[in-house]
């Protein structure tokens, strides 16, 4: 017999019980589906994986700005010009101004602001610009630029060495700012508390604050380098706000100079509130604010004071 002829019959033997039902055709498209799932399977872990760099370096590319913006945000109070914005390190928004003499009473600073106003003129050459007096140490205020020379007192002498690094001085009159030979001014009414001297053509104040771990001489107090208590007209407090009654300025500076207590003859590092104080003169001296402190000729603990200066506000 031919063998395509016995091809019905071995089928029928050999596919006998098989039926073509449903399951059958499921079985079939399985198997039919295989390798395509198993090159699936194989690709999957490539895929996440690389879903996985993905995630990686976008979390960098934000987190490197973020790193270098906390880094940048550390505050240095001596280290930003006037009318520049920066942040604290308690997140408040800080700038420094040029305040022309008298507009304390007229800031309008309000107590949710938050602003930080600096007198002090920014650093050069890894050191503020300074006049030294013997063993006393002033500061220069970026306002008045031009004080009127009605306001000057004494002489207190001629600069005699003008350096970019005034510590390393022999003494005698010594400034980074001042030209050698440049007369040196005590301010009518300050009694040590501020300085003066020209400065490119303009009459420049200095006031007096701590250098190269000294501060106080002798047996003085805080009133012997703020003076303050000479006529004050106003006071503001960064984030508390400005007082423009003379009265309750006056008795808040009266309230400082009575209870301050001497902590240190460094600035606080934690400082980073201004507490500005206007003069019938019409000068500005500046204080820096801490916790409970303020520094500018050494640092003062005073609670009193910061009690004092909220329940005048609240008033």
């Amino acid at each position: 017999m031919n063998r395509l002829e016995q091809l019905p019959e071995i089928a029928n033997r050999q596919l006998s019980g098989l039926t073509a039902d449903q399951r059958l055709l499921a079985n079939i498209k399985i198997n039919a589906a295989q390798p395509r799932r198993k090159q699936h399977l194989r690709l999957r872990p490539l895929l996440t994986g690389a879903v996985a760099i993905a995630l990686c370096l976008c979390v960098g590319l934000f987190a490197v700005p973020t790193l270098l913006h906390t880094q940048n945000d550390a505050l240095k109070l001596d280290s930003h010009s006037a009318g520049s914005m920066v942040a604290s390190t308690n997140g408040a928004t800080l700038q420094t101004l040029d305040v022309p003499a008298g507009s304390i009473s007229v800031s309008g600073i309000s107590a949710s602001s938050g602003t930080y106003r600096n007198l002090f003129a920014t650093q050069k050459n890894g050191n503020y610009p300074m006049l030294m007096v013997g063993n006393a140490v002033y500061r220069l205020l970026i306002s008045p630029t031009n004080m009127s020379d009605g306001l000057l007192g004494d002489s207190l002498g001629e600069v005699t060495e003008y350096t970019v690094e005034p510590a390393l001085s022999n003494g005698g009159i010594v400034s980074n700012i001042v030209s050698a030979g440049a007369t040196v001014y005590a301010v009518k009414g300050m009694q040590g508390a501020m300085a003066a001297a020209y400065v490119n053509g303009g009459l420049r104040v200095f006031q007096r604050v701590s250098y190269a771990g000294g501060a106080l001489l002798g047996s003085e107090a805080l009133a012997d380098t703020l003076t303050a208590s000479h006529g004050v007209t106003a006071i503001e407090l960064t984030g508390e706000g400005t007082i423009n009654d003379a009265d309750t300025a006056q008795m808040l500076v009266n309230t400082l100079l009575a209870n301050a207590q001497y902590q240190s003859a460094s600035f606080d590092s934690g400082a980073n509130r201004s507490l500005l104080i206007g003069l019938d003169n019409g000068l500005l001296l500046q204080m820096m604010v801490g916790e409970d402190t303020v520094s500018a000729c050494g640092t003062w603990s005073c609670p009193e004071f910061f009690e004092a200066y909220a329940a005048a506000v609240a008033h």
